[in-house]
């Protein structure tokens, strides 16, 4: 079992507490979502709740269609913060436990994946600390309790391991027939103004909007752009592109100052779908 690192931190750690987080926040979400046709992978935001959790639930309930697929798998895209772990892209295969319960992972699909490249592999260490993916977790419970999981940890962000990933998972989907929805995992622009962070994060996800994953990668490398996650975002790109999607479609952007009221250092969230 793998239990919570970040329980009573990111989110409320009482299982009544956060389910009216939850609860509240999808009620945010729905009324400004903005229906997602066709998506098959999403990006959203991994910080506290109190900060990026309206861009997360905006996310969310614009792909409640996909999410809430009977027998639906999906695949958690999470960038490495810790730096604990051994491989360049980490899979946790035991059960994850939240304050609402316990979320089964896809052991069938987790296999297959594995398969598909050596760069691939079971590393429970570059999870067991790890935010990014366990912030996600609460969000989709309450959606759809009996959604499957496949916990990704990328310790290794390039285009090339994102490319391996994307089309690792597209191939393992085929391969197992599973109905799968793939979620990245990242928060934008770290530590800059409100006004520098917008600006620099609205030219990387135009550049995105452009189908241009190599491009993104490229820039995240070249400006050196806080975004963390920038190598799940890829890869769920990636797997997009295999999907035949051919739409980026930006949901939601908020940063921190909207909470804390200091615009002078913020983070920033977006969440975004790729969509067919």
């Amino acid at each position: 079992m793998r239990y919570p690192a970040v329980s009573g931190l990111f989110y409320p750690s009482s299982k009544s507490a956060l389910s009216k987080s939850i609860g509240e926040l999808l009620e945010f979400g729905g009324k400004n979502a903005q229906k997602a046709e066709g998506a098959v992978a999403l990006v959203c935001p991994h910080a506290g709740y109190i900060y990026s959790g309206k861009t997360a639930a905006v996310g969310f309930e614009s792909c409640r269609e996909q999410i809430c697929r009977k027998g639906i798998t999906i695949v958690i895209i999470g960038p490495n913060h810790t730096g604990a772990g051994r491989y360049p892209i980490g899979i946790s295969t035991e059960k994850w436990q939240t304050p609402l319960g316990v979320c089964g992972p896809d052991a069938v699909f987790s296999a297959a994946l594995q398969k598909e490249s050596p760069f691939i592999k079971v590393d429970e260490a570059a999870h067991a600390s790890e935010h990014s993916v366990e912030v996600m977790l609460p969000f989709l419970q309450g959606m759809n309790p009996s959604a499957k999981y496949v916990f990704v940890c990328m310790s290794e962000q390039s285009i090339e391991a994102a490319q391996i990933l994307g089309k690792a998972i597209f191939a393992a989907e085929e391969k197992t027939e599973k109905e799968i929805f793939v979620l990245a995992s990242s928060d934008f622009t770290h530590y800059e103004s409100a006004q520098s962070a917008r600006m620099k994060d609205m030219h990387a996800i135009g550049i995105l909007e452009e189908g241009k994953t190599k491009e993104f990668e490229g820039i995240v490398q070249e400006k050196r752009l806080s975004i963390c996650g920038h190598s799940p975002i890829a890869a769920a790109q990636a797997y997009a592109k295999c999907c035949g999607a051919k739409k980026t479609k930006l949901l939601h952007y908020s940063n921190s100052g909207e909470a804390s009221g200091d615009f002078a250092s913020v983070v920033a969230y977006a969440a975004i779908a790729f969509c067919k």
